[in-house]
């Protein structure tokens, strides 16, 4: 164990097993033991490591949590969140916990599995432990370990072969109370030839100062298509740490998008795994820091591990006030995956001379017949295209605001679905609002 961090509560073993969640499933109460473990063993990243250099975490040692819960007046009292003017899937968790009687799947296909945690441990366990016993590299990932130790609930999500989903699955994430810890895991699996696209929404109804811990494991296989989509639009006071794990088969694409709003300490890890030829990925991430004191770190890795394989990074973030931004993207390219094709961008907008932006692009390659490119950029808005704007007429606020919001458009305007663009432009429009 990392000696410079003691052991934070919720880590005690009392804690741990206060979570009733697997209690009827000894295979996983083991796993979660042995995961508690290896982080134990591991510690609290620290800001002497590389990839954690930017972001400060002792405060959560010194931190207590309480044991989620969900009551029925918040389930009576909750607005569950639609994907606008659309049609959807919806599976909402209060509080890290599943609520049946916000959600909805009346539109799901019969032979469409899409569930939470514990009716996928029920009725459908062999398929999940094929996933969900998955072991990470805990020094890399600590987090990741620490929610398998934790896991309170989540989604696991099987598309079968040859089926294409007509809606999408909007997975929403709702917080109403101070103080809790939430460890929400989410396994998606689209068999050869499915097609499927998720939104997962992280949002605050009331909750204050809580610690969401997520892992979103994606899993496409060949001829498959996976289009998943991100809202952590959590409380300004909150800590959100998230894992994204991606794996594909020859012939697969995974488009995903980022847009991250709320959150005081926001880390969010994107890992793709492009294992077999002719495989397509497409990371896409949009940051708008409002707030003093507000963090948020970004770290993607693209992992081209088999020939003729493409991959595109294109992060943008707008910081304003004492905000600060971390992005590392890493194009890794091992020597058998020839004739890959590779792009990364991260493009920052300072609105305050006070905001601060680290920003570490990195290629590194063992073949030799591929095309890779990077750039990064950290500046103000354009001068002249705000003094064009004023001269006819606009009020420098409004102005600003149109520059901003076609800043982003490039990042959000390749989402094909449009009732999830709307959404998103939504939350952004809120942000831009008078109020």
């Amino acid at each position: 164990m990392n000696a410079a961090l003691e052991t934070p509560h919720w880590l005690n073993e009392s804690f741990i097993h206060s979570r009733d969640f697997f209690d009827q499933c000894p295979e996983v109460r083991d796993f979660q033991k042995k995961q508690r473990d290896l982080f134990l063993a591991r510690g609290l990243p620290t800001k002497r490591e590389e990839l954690w250099k930017y972001t400060d975490l002792r405060f959560l040692s010194n931190r207590t949590f309480v044991k989620p819960s969900i009551t029925m007046d918040v389930v009576q009292t909750i607005q569950a969140k639609h994907i606008q003017n659309s049609a959807s899937v919806r599976l909402v968790f209060v509080n890290g916990l599943f609520s049946e009687k916000l959600s909805d799947v009346s539109l799901l296909p019969e032979d469409v599995i899409c569930c939470d945690l514990k009716t996928a441990f029920k009725n459908h366990a062999e398929k999940i432990k094929k996933f969900i016993f998955e072991n990470v590299d805990t020094n890399r990932f600590p987090f990741a370990t620490l929610n398998a130790a934790l896991m309170t609930d989540g989604i696991f999500l099987y598309i079968p072969k040859h089926t294409t989903m007509n809606v999408p699955i909007h997975i929403l994430f709702a917080n109403t109370e101070k103080n809790i810890l939430t460890a929400s895991r989410n396994i998606i699996v689209a068999d050869e030839n499915a097609q499927a696209t998720i939104l997962e929404e992280h949002c605050e109804l009331g909750g204050r100062d809580y610690f969401t811990n997520v892992v979103t494991d994606i899993y496409a296989q060949p001829n498959s298509r996976i289009y998943y989509h991100k809202i952590q639009k959590e409380s300004l006071d909150a800590t959100h740490i998230a894992e994204i794990f991606v794996n594909q088969k020859h012939d697969s694409l995974v488009e995903t998008y980022s847009l991250a709003l709320g959150a005081q300490l926001g880390r969010e890890d994107v890992w793709v795994n492009l294992n077999e030829h002719h495989t397509e990925s497409s990371i896409n991430g949009f940051y708008y820091l409002s707030e003093n004191n507000q963090h948020i770190d970004n770290h993607a890795q693209v992992n081209h591990i088999a020939p003729l394989g493409t991959s595109k990074m294109v992060y943008k973030g707008v910081l304003e006030k004492k905000s600060r931004a971390v992005f590392n993207g890493k194009i890794y390219v091992y020597t058998n995956a020839q004739k890959t094709v590779s792009r990364q961008a991260n493009y920052n907008l300072m609105l305050s001379p006070d905001a601060e932006v680290d920003t570490k692009p990195e290629f590194e390659i063992y073949a030799d017949d591929v095309k890779c490119s990077h750039g990064d950029t950290v500046g103000q808005l354009d001068a002249e295209a705000l003094f064009f704007l004023r001269s006819r007429g606009i009020e420098k606020k409004i102005a600003l605001q149109m520059l901003t919001r076609a800043f982003a458009a490039d990042v959000l305007n390749s989402i094909k679905n449009p009732a999830i663009l709307a959404h998103m432009n939504h939350l952004l429009n809120e942000m831009f609002s008078d109020d």
